[in-house]
């Protein structure tokens, strides 16, 4: 018994050192307020990375967007919806995800925004004035 419970704390302390190394990279970030979020994102896009490819979403008003989405096996488009639940930044597309709403929070640097859910960063992006993809 006393093995079983030593696995499992020593699981959850590498667990707990995952997660802390990986938000430790947003230790000059900034966590952005559902205000910031509405202000910023209209009319401009972010060019970013997620585990599985690159992307470019342009955010059409305060509420649309597009995206254009490269894996290593394809290029998809997609339209969506995005809103602000309280500080976090929730998008649906109609495709993607299942067509699924996602949230996470926004922290930001200058230009760069990462994005946090479950305490893991999932995309890293950059903010780009305007729409220079052409989306």
């Amino acid at each position: 018994m006393k093995h079983i419970i030593l696995a499992g704390s020593a699981a959850l302390a590498i667990s707990a050192c995952s997660a802390t190394n990986q938000l430790s990279e947003l230790s000059d970030f900034t966590k952005m307020t559902g205000s910031e979020i509405q202000t910023l994102l209209p009319g401009n896009s972010l060019r970013g990375t997620d585990n599985t490819g690159i992307y470019v979403i342009y955010y059409s008003s305060a509420s649309t967007m597009e995206i254009d989405y490269t894996t290593s096996s394809r290029n998809r488009r997609d339209t969506g919806t995005w809103r602000v639940s309280g500080d976090r930044y929730c998008r649906q597309w109609e495709e993607l995800g299942k067509g699924e709403e996602r949230c996470v929070t926004l922290f930001r640097r200058g230009n760069t925004i990462h994005w946090v859910r479950n305490n893991e960063v999932t995309d890293r992006s950059v903010l780009e004035n305007g729409n220079p993809a052409g989306l």
